[in-house]
């Protein structure tokens, strides 16, 4: 399973209103996502530009908009 189809698994919780306030995953999801940072991780180490990219994502995020993986990548 490769990292797009890891990510089109994840679910948000909601609140009453809508707003997202959790992301929640599978258990097998979850080992399979932890094992692919691991693999990532050893072989090259986070660049200035994914950790910006991290950073920008969650800030989408923050302000509702939904970060798909390929929008990622491309910011990187």
């Amino acid at each position: 399973m490769n990292l797009a189809t890891l990510l089109q698994n994840i679910q948000f919780v909601t609140d009453a209103q809508g707003q997202k306030q959790a992301v929640q995953v599978d258990l097998d999801t979850w080992k399979m996502l932890v094992t692919y940072l691991e693999e990532v991780t050893d072989e090259e180490p986070l660049t200035p530009n994914l950790i910006t990219a991290i950073e920008q994502s969650r800030q989408r995020v923050k302000g509702g908009e939904f970060v798909s993986y390929q929008a990622l990548k491309r910011d990187v």
